[in-house]
C-alpha cells in the first residue's frame, strides 16, 4: 500500500526499510525543503527504524548515518557515469546484512580453467561483489518517469533479493518514483510506502498497477 502523507505523522510500520532519502543538498522538490538544518535532518532520518538499507552519498553515509543508526553492517559502492562530480553513492545496511550469494553476476574470466570447472558443475555466475556498476535512469530509459532523481530498478532488485526474507514487509518512507515498491511487488513482497508529493504519489500508483 502507498500513502500520500508524511511518514513522520504515522506510527512507523514493522518491516525492513529500503530507501533513497532526500540528500539535503538543496535539490528542488515540489513539496519538500531539501535544505534543512543538520539537526532537523538527523531528526527526520531518525524516524526510520532498523533494520534498514539507506542509499546516500559517501560523505553523509560516513558522517551522519552512524549518528542515527549506530553500527553499519555492510557497505556497497554503487558507481555510474554522470555529467557531475558525483559518480557514486553508498548503499549501507543497518541492523541487517545482505547475502551476496543469493544473486549472481557473470564471471569476469569465463575462459579460466577454474571458472570453466565451476560452470561445468552448474555454477553459472559469481556472487555479487561490494562494487556495483549500474547506470542511472536516463531520459530514454523504459523505466523513466517524471520524477527527477529516480533509482534504477536493478539497484533495488539486488538489495531486496540479497537482504529481505519472504515474510518481510518492504517499507519506503520516501517513495519518490515508487521504484522500491514496484520491485517489491514484482518480487512478491508486501510493501508500505509514503510520498508527500501528490504528483509523485500518482506516478507511483500508475507504476504499481502493472
Amino acid at each position: 500500500m502507498i500513502f500520500n502523507k508524511d511518514f513522520t505523522s504515522e506510527e512507523y510500520p514493522k518491516g525492513i526499510t529500503i530507501t533513497d532519502p532526500p540528500y539535503n543538498q538543496n535539490y528542488h522538490y515540489n513539496e519538500y525543503n531539501d535544505r534543512i538544518s543538520l539537526d532537523n535532518y538527523i531528526k527526520l532520518l531518525g524516524h526510520i527504524k532498523k533494520p534498514c538499507v539507506i542509499i546516500h552519498y559517501p560523505e553523509e553515509t560516513i558522517n551522519i548515518l552512524p549518528l542515527i543508526f549506530g553500527k553499519c553492517e555492510q557497505v556497497v559502492t554503487w558507481v555510474y557515469n554522470s555529467n557531475t562530480g558525483k559518480q557514486s553513492r553508498l548503499i549501507s545496511w543497518w541492523g541487517c546484512k545482505p547475502d551476496f550469494s543469493k544473486v549472481t553476476q557473470p564471471y569476469k574470466n569465463p575462459n579460466d580453467k577454474r571458472v570453466k570447472s565451476l560452470i561445468a558443475k552448474g555454477k553459472t555466475g559469481a556472487k555479487l561483489y561490494d562494487w556495483w556498476e549500474i547506470q542511472q535512469v536516463k531520459n530514454v530509459s523504459k523505466e523513466k518517469t517524471e520524477h527527477p532523481c529516480q533509482i534504477p530498478e536493478e539497484v533495488m532488485k539486488r538489495i531486496i533479493l540479497t537482504t529481505a526474507k519472504k515474510e518481510d514487509v518492504i517499507i519506503d518512507p520516501f517513495a519518490g518514483s515508487g521504484t522500491t515498491l514496484k520491485v517489491a511487488k514484482e518480487l512478491g513482497y508486501n510493501y508500505i510506502g509514503y510520498e508527500i508529493d501528490e504528483k509523485y504519489f500518482n506516478i507511483i500508483n500508475e507504476r504499481l498497477n502493472f
